[in-house]
């Protein structure tokens, strides 16, 4: 999270549990992480081809 009057903070969420995080070597690593999967994630108008695709293979797979 990123502030106009305060340095940015990260939020990490797990399981029950959530921790906000305001060292900066963490908040870079997090951001970083962030960075790289939104870069190599599909957009939201092929997500749901990629979906039916990866559902279709289960299909064939699935015990008879």
């Amino acid at each position: 999270m990123g502030f106009e009057d305060a340095p940015p903070l990260a939020y990490v969420q797990g399981n029950g549990t959530g921790l906000l995080l305001d060292d900066p070597a963490e908040v870079a690593r997090h951001s970083l992480t962030y960075d790289l999967l939104t870069a190599n994630a599909l957009s939201p108008d092929k997500s749901p081809a990629m979906i039916e695709y990866v559902a279709e293979g289960y299909e064939h797979d699935a015990p008879a």
